[in-house]
């Protein structure tokens, strides 16, 4: 059996994603910085083709890399209705380390076009009619492009989706495929199967190899325990189809140039030093047999055909590097690739050693910062309902309640405004009764309404406390004379 026949078994056809592997393999050859068909090539040096391979600048990468930095670093605050909700939630995500694993996803699933954060409960034991709780803890992982297969999608959205996983016990593979889909009822229940071989061919694990293993999970909720993340680009490959564009896919023209400059610099230096001309007399000696005297993997060395004049065995070309031209030509496609992606223009810039990006404050009219809110837009709500899941899954079934009625994501706008004037000028606005104290808690402290309050109390009180360690009475008779 292979993974096409047992989702057919199942009652799905996964032809849309079969179809799509081929962009999937496309993009992550791209993100890896090697792309086999076009980073080897050949060059003849008059005797034989010489393998060579292009250098990369991973601009793929570089530019996936910004993309997660920009959208979820350790400033993004997840706050939830009260304070307390807000640390649990937060010890759980530690836990988790998930600024690590959302940062490291998004910047996969901008490469790529798509990948899910996915909800799961572990140390579950299972008894004859219930399941046992006491040992549950709440788990987040990042799924790849590559495992996921989406089962029932409207208007782009997937909502029901299978995630394939292998694992590797004792020198054997074992494939795990976990569907979460909806019941009458409209809960979500996760389907889970467990087999042993490659994705090709595989067959059902044995009982003893499935011990502790849950094969179904009915979550009782109607809220997804996963949550899809792409870029927000419209899909100008297939607009049918659930999955995202990779940030890059209509740039990859401009990653070839930009290599092609890239290896044409290092080429300049490599072969622009003294060329050498060789009379094929000279190649080589006999002493009973032939022996090269060049290398012949030296591409510096030109054979010439019979027949070159004899007086000039060996000659040299001396030509000048034009190492300034080829910086100049990286530095536009670094231009033309930074506008493609979104960034705006001059986000990157080579300065002959590596490629260095801008920094500073951005203007609230420019491309990267409308690009910015238009990604953060799918994101935020990727990552509320993945918040939400992690919220049920601990209090129904771990042994933490939270409550996350309300979810609020504070996303870093430091690159995007100048965050040390704009909070001189509320101290300010505040000091002048033009502000609330209650306000400026909340924007700069990063701060819900309830935090808000309760350390405005905490302040009120402390204030009490001083006034009276320094012998200030405070007046209780509302303004009357005693």
């Amino acid at each position: 059996m292979n993974l096409q026949q047992f989702f057919s078994n199942q009652g799905y056809d996964i032809s849309e994603k079969l179809n799509w592997e081929k962009y999937i393999t496309i993009w992550t050859s791209w993100y890896r910085g090697k792309v086999r068909k076009f980073h080897n090539y050949y060059i003849y040096n008059g005797q034989r083709k010489v393998k060579m391979e292009k250098k990369s600048m991973q601009g793929a990468k570089k530019v996936a890399e910004d993309w997660a930095d920009l959208l979820f670093n350790e400033k993004v605050k997840i706050n939830l209705k009260t304070k307390k909700d807000t640390e649990i939630l937060n010890e759980i995500l530690r836990q988790n380390n998930a600024i690590a694993i959302i940062n490291q996803g998004i910047e996969k699933s901008f490469a790529i076009g798509t990948g899910a954060l996915v909800v799961s409960v572990q140390d579950i034991e299972e008894g004859e009619n219930t399941l046992d709780v006491t040992n549950a803890r709440v788990k987040l992982e990042f799924v790849e492009c590559k495992k996921i297969i989406p089962l029932t999608w409207e208007n782009g959205k997937i909502t029901e989706c299978a995630f394939v996983t292998t694992k590797y016990k004792k020198g054997q593979t074992y494939i795990y495929i976990a569907m979460h889909v909806k019941n009458e009822q409209g809960n979500y229940v996760i389907k889970n199967y467990m087999f042993k071989g490659k994705y090709s061919s595989f067959v059902e694990a044995s009982e003893e190899d499935k011990e502790g293993f849950l094969d179904k999970f009915d979550t009782k909720s109607n809220i997804p325990w996963f949550a899809i993340i792409t870029p927000n680009i419209c899909n100008n490959i297939d607009s049918e189809t659930p999955f995202g564009l990779s940030v890059y896919a209509n740039a990859i023209d401009t990653l070839k140039c930009l290599d092609n400059a890239y290896d044409g610099l290092d080429n300049e230096i490599t072969i622009g030093r003294r060329r050498t001309f060789v009379a094929e007399e000279m190649l080589s000696y006999d002493e009973g047999e032939q022996r090269m005297v060049f290398d012949p993997n030296d591409i510096s060395v030109y054979r010439m055909p019979k027949g070159f004049n004899k007086d000039s065995m060996i000659e040299h070309d001396d030509a000048n590097l034009r190492a300034d031209q080829f910086i100049n030509a990286i530095n536009y496609q670094l231009n033309v690739l930074s506008s493609k992606v979104g960034f705006g223009n001059e986000r990157y810039k080579f300065d002959g050693q590596a490629i260095q990006t801008a920094t500073g404050v951005i203007s609230e009219n420019s491309d990267m910062f409308r690009t910015i809110k238009k990604h953060e837009q799918v994101l935020e709500s990727s990552l509320i309902t993945i918040v939400k899941a992690i919220a049920y899954a601990s209090t129904v079934f771990g042994n933490q309640k939270i409550n996350a009625e309300k979810v609020t994501i504070d996303f870093d706008d430091s690159i995007i405004e100048d965050r040390g004037a704009e909070q001189v000028r509320a101290i300010q606005e505040v000091a002048q009764n033009l502000r609330s104290h209650k306000s400026y808690i909340e924007e700069y402290r990063d701060l819900n309404e309830e935090q808000a309050l309760e350390e405005m109390e905490q302040i009120q009180q402390e204030k009490m406390s001083n006034q009276e360690a320094f012998g200030f009475t405070p007046n209780n008779n509302n303004g009357e004379e005693e």
